[in-house]
């Protein structure tokens, strides 16, 4: 990779914390997604239906949500290097206890533990890198820390499933719960809190200043807007929340239920075996870290609402025609490599956005709204594409996951032009 490249990928003002969070972030999504790559081995073992496992992630992400608001007003309050932290550790006990789970109610209870460990890292981890970063290397800072979460999507199949492929699943989620026991210590001994709002990383305003990062107007809330137009936790009570609730919802419903369901997908419905599945969905996924590189990248130098209307119409695209690739491998990995990079290209678009319009004053509750809507959309995905799966059958499913991207093409629209562009 030559050094101009290197630099227009990962060129940040504060590059330490922001690859600190991102390795947090690799770890919080491994989590998330360490039992897809074993559900085809859950449901034999535990005599289960794919509904039920499906159900799984969907306790998993209505924890997640219903904890994350307080996660994000706490890491506003009491610092967010402790909330993340013990929230990773929390989060490794529930893959622990799933481990040793004996029975379907033990499963859930160590998903309901694991979501409230989990939801604490999005609020704190992504409003590090808001308040850190400055407008023009927000999106490329967001980009580094997708692809933290697309590698440790990623590791998900290639340990969980490799180690249960090789072994026993409970000998593989045991050695995945270790990682974020040990990051978790790491991660405290080297990251420094935030510091307050003294001069912004690129030079900005200082604290008494007019803050000028959001786009035409909205970014300076806490300066024009009352008491009366806050909501929770102070954010502004405004239809820009209410657009960017809904386009994180679409967006995390549609990536919930493909990365939850494409194991089983390709082993029931392609006939594939556990093994090449895994292999399809870590193909899927490296298309998505180069999606996230560079999307990010382009979040800082183009307009951003047409950048995540692309990506959401050509999701919708790719997932309407899964039904139609042969069952071969080649091909299976070929097409699932494309959805990878189109799926995850509108969340650097997405994040810069939010970045773009929240404050140090409230980042970590912004982040922490936002989120939750991202972890409703991942609740609901597993769910509904379970139900469909067993209702119409694996092979319609993922077409009609495509609905869902053709409405976040629509969110998209409903933004304001060159909304958190640089220079807009």
């Amino acid at each position: 990779m030559s050094r101009t490249l290197r630099s227009r990928l990962f060129s940040v003002s504060n590059p330490r914390e922001v690859w600190l969070v991102t390795v947090a972030h690799a770890v919080n999504e491994f989590y998330s997604v360490a039992l897809p790559p074993i559900l085809p081995l859950l449901v034999d073992d535990f005599a289960i239906s794919y509904g039920e496992a499906g159900a799984l992630l969907t306790v998993f992400y209505v924890t997640y949500s219903v904890f994350q608001l307080p996660a994000g007003a706490l890491a506003d309050r009491v610092g967010q290097r402790w909330i993340l932290a013990v929230g990773m550790v929390v989060l490794s006990g529930g893959i622990l206890l799933a481990a040793g789970a004996g029975d379907y109610r033990t499963l859930v209870a160590a998903e309901v533990l694991a979501g409230i460990g989990g939801s604490t890292y999005h609020p704190a981890g992504m409003s590090i890198i808001s308040d850190l970063e400055g407008a023009t290397t927000e999106g490329k800072a967001m980009g580094i820390h997708g692809l933290g979460g697309v590698v440790g999507t990623a590791l998900a199949p290639a340990l969980v499933g490799g180690l249960a492929a090789l072994f026993d699943w409970r000998l593989a989620l045991t050695v995945g719960a270790g990682v974020g026991l040990v990051y978790g210590l790491i991660f405290l001994a080297l990251f420094r809190d935030v510091p307050g709002p003294a001069v912004e990383a690129d030079g900005g305003p200082e604290p008494d200043a007019e803050p000028d990062r959001g786009p035409a107007g909205h970014g300076s809330a806490s300066g024009n807007r009352g008491a009366s137009t806050r909501t929770f936790a102070s954010v502004p009570l405004e239809r820009w929340v209410a657009v960017l609730f809904l386009a994180n919802l679409a967006i995390s419903t549609e990536l919930g239920a493909v990365r939850t369901f494409v194991t089983s997908y390709l082993v029931e419905h392609a006939g594939t075996s556990t093994g090449l599945a895994n292999g399809v969905f870590f193909a899927m996924l490296v298309g998505a870290g180069i999606a996230s590189l560079g999307a990010g990248t382009l979040a800082d130098t183009m307009d951003r609402r047409t950048l995540g209307v692309a990506a959401m119409v050509a999701s919708a695209l790719a997932l309407a025609g899964t039904a139609l690739v042969p069952a071969v491998p080649v091909a299976l990995v070929a097409w699932f490599f494309l959805t990878g990079v189109v799926m995850w290209a509108a969340l650097p678009a997405m994040n810069a956005i939010t970045s773009a319009y929240s404050e140090r004053g409230f980042s970590g509750s912004l982040f922490g709204v936002m989120l939750t809507a991202g972890s409703l959309g991942g609740a609901a995905g597993p769910l509904l594409f379970g139900v469909a799966a067993e209702r119409f059958g694996m092979g319609t499913a993922f077409p009609m996951v495509a609905v869902v991207s053709a409405a976040g093409a629509a969110v998209f629209l409903a933004m304001r032009r060159g909304v958190g562009t640089p220079g807009a």
